[in-house]
């Protein structure tokens, strides 16, 4: 089985000069060029492209398990383990990307696939960027796993240290169930980010091992300059598994403390 992710073409002439249509089919395309040069582990595979007079087509790697978001809504949150295998391995793809010279720009549970043996796979490229050819500039992504220095882009810009932002959004996702900045609305997290330089908070209920809150700690600095690389974060010692542990599934749980 593979996936396919495709949009109609309009027919009416009208309909092909909508924005949201021409912003669809380049969104496609771009990722889809994307990917064409990447392989990884754990990077979703690019398998082709179909374009025709009706449609087009980008053909990946099927990955049943669905995202780390719908295992959460599933089974609640994650044994400690199973989080740090994944964030380990969502740190060696990202560590590839940027080797490669690319930026995600919108890491979130919601696009991070998962394998029925527990391997996961950074997906959905629509917004990611060259390093090397583009200005960073532009505002992009989602507002509750935004990095601070990208809504000050216009005047600083910005690098891949908005990826590694991004990684403890995703932690903070897998620890609670819940998204960052949870109960808080899309203007008051952009004041906190932008004026305040606060990182998303942790619930009460919550409590984290000294290596646990210090990871999260890191990817969190507000100073990107200061913040670790997905190279120096995969040897963070968080991240060390227990002797012999192995993915055996999920287990249904509940917001529990790391």
């Amino acid at each position: 089985m593979i996936a396919a992710k495709q949009i109609e073409l309009p027919r009416m002439a009208s309909d092909k000069m909508d924005r949201r249509q021409i912003t669809a089919e380049q969104a496609l395309k771009h990722e889809s060029e994307t990917l064409k040069v990447l392989d990884h582990p754990n990077i979703v595979e690019y398998l082709g492209w179909e374009e025709t007079p009706t449609s087009l087509t980008m053909f990946l790697d099927y990955v049943p398990g669905g995202s780390i978001s719908k295992c959460l809504q599933t089974y609640g949150t994650f044994d400690e383990e199973v989080t740090k295998s994944f964030t380990s391995q969502i740190l060696a793809g990202l560590e590839y990307l940027h080797s490669k010279g690319f930026i995600h720009r919108d890491l979130k549970c919601q696009n991070i696939l998962v394998q029925m043996d527990g391997v996961c796979k950074i997906s959905n490229f629509e917004i990611s960027k060259r390093t090397d050819t583009d200005a960073h500039t532009t505002m992009d992504g989602s507002i509750f796993w935004m990095a601070p220095e990208m809504l000050n882009s216009r005047e600083t810009g910005y690098n891949s240290k908005i990826d590694i932002w991004g990684i403890g959004c995703i932690l903070l996702e897998m620890w609670t169930g819940k998204r960052p900045w949870d109960g808080e609305q899309m203007l008051t997290a952009m004041s906190k980010l932008f004026q305040s330089k606060l990182a998303p908070p942790i619930p009460d209920s919550l409590v984290l091992t000294p290596l646990a809150d210090d990871f999260r700690l890191k990817c969190f600095t507000i100073n990107p300059e200061e913040r670790p690389t997905a190279v120096e974060l995969r040897n963070d010692p968080y991240l060390a598994l227990n002797p012999g542990w192995a993915f055996n599934g999920f287990v249904a749980n509940t917001p529990h403390s790391s």
